[in-house]
């Protein structure tokens, strides 16, 4: 007997995945919030999806405060950034355990190596809210970012946006470092590559901006580093209707690094979180062709923690 579709409604479900492959600094979550501070809560509203990859960099210091934080007070926050900073400046104030010690000469010794520890670490930030209207059938997905980690939105199957990268590479962050009066150098790197196809690798060269402190990061905007370094979100929104289909992507470079975007289009559009660290960290581990010559593979050193979160609304079709 022949199937027949009765109708179609909508199901939703939110997911992360983390593979720490190298120094263990990523982060990957999906939780709901009942509100955020400056949003208008308009009858109809259902509780706000967010899901967000925070990834580290330098040191422990800064990843692993936020590791230790209840995120969702710090997200339901107007700024969430600036609230997750000022925890951090916090903790650098109140962090006194390692400058105990018997000897001046060690004490001053240890301060010195704790508040490099602290200047040498920071963390990026790219995450997402979803908020559904029943009854006015509408989608507001509000993506917001700091630093690398890219963001995807796919809209009934088409990528309708992807975030801008907060790196050295990118023109429009320099021209925003000179805007906000930050003192800055471009110096180019002497590494760096790009995926061409699921094997082939070629050299691209990167940039790293030198900050007046004598930090070099690949970044342009992150938390940490002693403030050195902007910590304004960029945002961006985009409207749609309950009846369309949405699938929402955060990842960290860790996997955006290993993806040709071409190419690699129809496993965003369809992998989960799960297989796209699982092909993050594959292809960080699998034999490449290099300038023509095979076999080449990356240092393990030089592998990158893979994570992922996203939100996905589609049609479910009941059948008789």
């Amino acid at each position: 007997m022949s199937e027949n579709i009765q109708e179609s409604k909508m199901s939703k479900y939110s997911e992360s995945a983390v593979r720490q492959i190298c120094l263990k600094q990523d982060i990957a979550a999906v939780f709901t919030i009942e509100s955020k501070d400056g949003w208008i809560k308009e009858e109809g509203d259902e509780p706000i999806d967010v899901i967000a990859v925070f990834d580290g960099h330098g040191t422990d210091f800064v990843i692993d405060t936020i590791r230790d934080l209840y995120l969702q007070e710090h997200f339901t926050k107007s700024d969430t950034a600036e609230s997750i900073q000022q925890i951090i400046n916090n903790k650098i104030e109140n962090n006194t355990n390692l400058l105990y010690n018997t000897s001046n000469y060690k004490k001053c010794v240890i301060h010195r190596n704790k508040k490099f520890y602290e200047r040498s670490s920071g963390a990026t930030l790219s995450s997402v809210y979803i908020c559904r209207n029943l009854k006015i059938n509408k989608v507001k997905i509000q993506a917001e970012w700091l630093g690398d980690s890219p963001i995807f939105v796919f809209i009934n199957g088409e990528c309708v946006f992807h975030s801008e990268p907060h790196n050295a590479k990118n023109d429009n962050e320099l021209t925003y470092l000179k805007n906000k009066g930050v003192s800055f150098k471009v110096e180019n790197s002497e590494t760096g590559f790009e995926v061409i196809s699921e094997n082939k690798i070629i050299y691209k060269p990167g940039k790293y901006i030198i900050f007046e402190n004598g930090h070099k990061l690949a970044v342009t905007r992150s938390f940490g580093h002693n403030n050195f370094t902007p910590i304004e979100i960029q945002k961006h929104l985009i409207e749609c209707s309950t009846s369309d289909e949405v699938k929402v992507i955060v990842c960290s470079d860790g996997v955006f690094d290993m993806l040709n975007i071409e190419s690699d289009i129809e496993k965003l559009k369809t992998y989960s979180a799960e297989e796209l660290v699982e092909l993050g960290e594959t292809r960080w581990k699998q034999e490449w062709i290099y300038e023509d010559e095979e076999n080449t593979c990356f240092p393990v050193d030089g592998y990158d923690d893979c994570s992922c979160a996203i939100f996905l609304r589609k049609h479910i079709a009941a059948y008789l």
